[in-house]
């Protein structure tokens, strides 16, 4: 399992590097979801063991809040995670890099877990529940369903 903030550390650079700019904290916060879950997919292992919280705009790590508090995020954290890693976040980037911040927390809103830990909050509320793994591990079912159902097109 992967150290959740060298796996964040990874994602920013990578994003960086395609983007050519620096992700915002709510992007970091759903691709960090979306890498989860689709380790979840790939190899039925949580990428790393943090646990997200449910808040108002989708999951959100709170260490990788507090990386993103200080002046230079991730400056100072060691980024060295395995091939297998690099290879799903790099999948996760050029499925999702793209979609702007709102978007992916939309999408983050039609997932299971995420809908679980909001349970009886206010839409306003920021909540401190967390989404369960085994949640996710729904959201990752349902996910590789929808997409060996998606229509085949050409290019």
């Amino acid at each position: 399992m992967e150290k959740v903030l060298a796996v964040a550390k990874h994602l920013f650079t990578m994003y960086k590097e395609e983007f050519h700019k620096n992700m915002d904290e709510m992007k970091m916060h759903k691709l960090m979801y979306f890498s989860q879950r689709e380790s979840l997919i790939q190899h039925d292992e949580p990428l790393f063991e943090e646990c997200f919280s449910g808040w108002r705009y989708g999951p959100v790590l709170l260490s990788v809040r507090e990386e993103f508090m200080k002046a230079s995020p991730f400056e100072d954290i060691d980024d060295s995670i395995s091939s297998d890693a690099k290879a799903l976040i790099k999948d996760v980037l050029s499925r999702y890099g793209s979609i702007s911040s709102w978007n992916l927390s939309v999408m983050s809103h039609e997932e299971l877990s995420w809908k679980l830990a909001r349970s009886g909050l206010e839409p306003s509320e920021n909540g401190t529940r967390q989404l369960s793994i085994d949640a996710i591990r729904l959201d990752a079912v349902r996910e590789r369903l929808a997409r060996r159902h998606m229509p085949v097109t050409s290019h």
